[in-house]
């Protein structure tokens, strides 16, 4: 039985629910409908006078644009011609332009029946134009991103692409960059490299999570520390590791996501079956993939990530240590740098409770190294102890026998 209480206090939450709960006037929701029917009475006879006008090539532009779902229907439909031909109003090239248009504005409706009637869904996914290889990626001055259309991709656009049966998500986007070198992207690249995307994150892991044998986890991207793409990433170009055949800086994708802050993909792909560290092979990708995160960690940047930080690291030396890949290019590399990272990468405690650098092994040789990396890699679970069995002094206690001597 309840309490003769309760009636009381359910009436008190509910008398507090309705005074919290923000209810639109009558006025206000009729003004705002009607203004929406305003809008698009005044974007259909926009839309019908450029038809007259402009022909039915600009008034498709403009009726996929703002959504003008009878006019789409009406100019992709096909008919029969006088002489028995059957045509449409518009021709098939230009059901492309008119899709990424769609796509560009956040409408699906539209872009849905442009689909059906055989838009190409990579080319609405990556814009028309991406497939120009003259198109910059950045502003005359080097200091602005152009816009292209992925910056307006919503979840919802994705999904709807993601379901056409020819859908391509790993379609090549090729930019160039202020230094004149081509950069060749996947779009789950080229947005994930753009912080001020605002579904950055989320669109990147729909993309990842599609069917893998359309999308590759292990991607990478090459480009020149000269050049104004890897300012975002707010790493010194002077620590990146380059091929000692090419001048080109190598990052494959999960370097890419701590490159540029997306911490959250990071821990998401991480827990993909497919992705190897290690991959591509014998490009400097796995010395960047270190690299990064050590240049990351020293920075304080994993400090937003709380405690997820210790499922983060957890998760990436697992990854490593069971790379092939990556472990036969750590034993064969002739980088000592690239084999004291690793190093210390597993002497780095949960919590942050102490903080290793690649100095800690500097008095090591190659061969010692390699004993190190061996002795961890065959002897699980990794551990601080491992490397350091009597716990190096700390900089303050060093400083404190400097000034007492």
């Amino acid at each position: 039985m309840l309490p003769s209480s309760s009636p009381t206090l359910l009436s008190i939450r509910s008398d507090y629910q309705s005074a919290n709960t923000t209810v639109p006037h009558p006025y206000q929701a009729t003004r705002r409908t009607v203004g929406q029917r305003l809008a698009i009475r005044y974007h259909q006879s926009v839309n019908r006078a450029v038809l007259r006008l402009k022909g039915s090539e600009a008034a498709l532009l403009r009726a996929a644009a703002t959504n003008d779902l009878p006019l789409v229907r009406r100019l992709v439909r096909p008919y029969f011609s006088a002489n028995g031909m059957v045509t449409c109003s518009v021709a098939l090239n230009q059901l492309d332009p008119a899709a990424a248009k769609a796509v560009a504005k956040g409408k699906t409706d539209a872009l849905a029946i442009l689909l059906e009637h055989g838009a190409c869904p990579n080319k609405a996914l990556v814009g028309w134009d991406a497939f120009d290889p003259g198109k910059s990626m950045f502003d005359a001055r080097g200091r602005h991103r152009q816009h292209h259309v992925t910056d307006n991709l919503t979840p919802a656009t994705v999904r709807l692409l993601l379901n056409s049966h020819q859908i391509l998500p790993d379609t090549p986007i090729r930019f160039r960059d202020t230094c004149g070198t081509t950069i060749c992207f996947t779009l789950k690249e080229l947005i994930n490299s753009n912080p001020g995307h605002k579904y950055r994150e989320e669109i990147c892991k729909m993309l990842v999570s599609h069917d893998p044998a359309f999308v590759n986890v292990n991607s990478e991207i090459a480009f020149l520390p000269i050049g104004s793409f890897a300012v975002p990433g707010k790493i010194d170009c002077r620590s990146f590791y380059r091929h000692p055949e090419q001048p080109f800086i190598h990052v494959n994708f999960i370097g890419q996501t701590l490159m540029f802050d997306n911490f959250g993909l990071t821990e998401y792909l991480l827990t993909d079956q497919d992705l190897d560290p290690g991959l591509p092979f014998g490009t400097g990708a796995a010395e960047n993939l270190l690299g990064i995160f050590m240049d990351k960690y020293y920075k304080g940047c994993f400090r937003q990530l709380n405690e997820r930080f210790d499922n983060l690291l957890a998760a990436l030396r697992n990854k490593i240590a069971k790379s092939a890949a990556f472990c036969d290019q750590l034993v064969a590399s002739e980088n000592k740098l690239f084999k004291q990272q690793f190093l210390t990468l597993f002497a780095i405690e949960y919590q942050g409770r102490n903080e290793p650098s690649p100095a800690d092994f500097k008095h090591l040789n190659h061969d010692q190294l390699n004993d190190r990396i061996m002795g961890l890699l065959c002897t699980p679970p990794p551990s601080y102890h491992l490397l350091f069995p009597d716990l190096p002094p700390s900089y303050n206690s060093v400083a404190a026998d400097f000034v007492n001597a």
